[in-house]
């Protein structure tokens, strides 16, 4: 056995788990990266649905260990109290099996996405527990409020199962008892720092979600263009980017050689953002219950007859025509897309799309705005999406909930909002004069480029890594004594 061999035998590992698709778990897979690229060998745990980014799957200290999901047929053959239980049990045997067997034995950290919280948390505490490791809990959110949320327990209308009530109840006591026989937690907001140690005296860690400087950021109008020029080669997106007929009428395309309804490359060979471009809304949604996202089509129908009315203003006045890029999956996709097929607008188009990993924050760099729908089942976490907008120095309408403004900032990086009316005044005031007279929308944009924020490494290493170090400090130094070694060798 040789060097190399002999180090990675006895080095350090974790397992991190997620009870979810690992491509749409984000902040799990930037514990993992973060984890392997101090050294430390990580099992990535979780349903294998989509591909996480490629920095992830080639990263030569992560090892992704699929586990299947729970078959439909639970949820759509079964009344929900039984398929609950069968839930339970599938998860349970398949999750022990997994971290028990297709893990390495000799294991320091299990890190836990929460939620789903059931049965995982007592998995992952039993498996703690054989192998010696300390169990780190990360809430993004709470079990049992999602449950409530899924179940319409709290409608009037809906008639409520005395089962459901008591399981949604058991969920609550469930997390408060292993979050206190966790060694730590994790959590994403302040506000649910403080009422995890109010509701169950949970100590937690505030660790809030930062783009990774490599995946989020700004692009430059040449890799802007390049960009656009991808999306022409989509079906999805060749109608709508495509430039038909405006030569002769527009003169800023005159002797382009390359032009998409967004940018063009002058005769010179130099990219360039079209003066006369529509603006380019996006918005990432889960299309569930917590999301209305009739609140931003309403809206829409509001912008298409300002737009209407002003189409004829001076530019300063004038409304801009609005590209509105939708993306992601979720179980009321279906019926928000028969209502945008019955929307006939002239100067606003919605697009639906996914997005590969690769592709989606480069459409969030070459957006105008973001709008965020999302309010939280319990009113304590932060969306995702936002932060991903953010890193790409976008501005964001966001839905008004309890712990929103530990990161939107009504009037500094977006814009906060209650209703329907709200969203579209502050879409309207945003939008006109776009884009060579909307002086607010630049005033936001300006905020975000030049207001430098931490990165994820900067943070998980200033509030997380602290933590764990400890467990691993004489692997790393013979990591480090490897690498040092390996280093020398290559040279010679």
């Amino acid at each position: 056995m040789n060097n190399q061999e002999q180090f990675k035998e006895h080095r350090e590992h974790a397992i991190v788990v997620v009870l979810g698709d690992i491509g749409h778990s984000p902040r799990m897979c930037y514990h993992a990266l973060s984890l392997a690229n101090h050294g430390v060998h990580v099992h990535l745990v979780g349903y294998r649905n989509s591909m996480p980014h490629k920095r992830i799957v080639s990263h030569p200290n992560i090892s992704l260990v699929p586990m299947n999901p729970p078959p439909d047929r639970f949820s759509k053959e079964w009344p929900a109290a039984l398929s609950l239980l069968l839930k339970f049990v599938w998860i349970f045997f398949m999750l022990f099996y997994t971290l028990l067997v297709k893990t390495n034995r000799r294991v320091s950290l299990v890190v836990l996405q929460n939620p789903p919280g059931i049965p995982s948390m007592l998995v992952c505490y039993m498996i703690s527990y054989i192998k010696w490791a300390y169990l780190v809990i990360d809430w993004h959110n709470y079990t049992f409020s999602m449950l409530n949320t899924n179940f319409r327990l709290d409608e009037p209308s809906v008639r409520k199962s005395g089962v459901l009530k008591g399981y949604v109840k058991m969920a609550s006591i469930w997390e408060g008892f292993w979050g206190q026989r966790a060694n730590w937690n994790l959590c994403v907001s302040h506000a649910m720092r403080e009422d995890l140690l109010k509701r169950w005296n949970v100590h937690a860690v505030t660790l809030y979600d930062k783009p990774p400087e490599w995946n989020f950021k700004l692009l430059s109008i040449e890799e802007q263009h390049n960009f656009h020029r991808t999306l022409l080669e989509m079906d999805a997106f060749k109608p709508y980017w495509e430039e038909r007929s405006l030569y002769s009428r527009d003169p800023e395309l005159e002797n382009s050689t390359e032009i998409t309804k967004f940018t063009h490359r002058d005769e010179s060979g130099v990219a360039r953002l079209r003066t006369s471009r529509p603006l380019l809304l996006v918005s990432s949604t889960s299309w569930t219950e917590d999301e209305d996202f009739g609140i931003l089509l309403d809206a829409l129908k509001e912008y298409e007859t300002h737009a209407h009315i002003t189409a004829n203003y001076a530019e300063k006045s004038r409304l801009p025509d609005l590209y509105v890029v939708i993306t992601g999956k979720g179980p009321q996709k279906e019926y928000y897309l028969e209502r945008i097929s019955r929307m006939h607008f002239q100067h606003a188009r919605i697009l639906t799309a996914w997005l590969a990993a690769e592709d989606y924050p480069k459409m969030l760099a070459c957006a105008d705005l973001g709008v965020s729908l999302h309010t939280s089942t319990s009113g304590l976490d932060l969306p995702m999406k936002v932060v991903d907008m953010f890193g790409c120095s976008i501005p964001v309408l966001a839905k008004r909930f309890p712990a929103i403004g530990e990161l939107v900032i009504d009037g500094v990086n977006g814009r906060l909002f209650d209703k329907e009316s709200d969203l579209k005044q502050s879409l309207i005031e945003l939008a006109t004069g776009f884009p060579n007279f909307s002086e607010s929308l630049d005033k936001l944009k300006a905020s975000l480029r030049f207001e430098r924020q931490p990165t994820w490494d900067e943070q998980w290493d200033a509030s997380f890594w602290p933590l764990v170090q400890s467990l691993f400090l004489p692997s790393i130094r013979e990591f480090k004594r490897w690498e040092r070694f390996n280093n020398d060798e290559n040279d010679q």
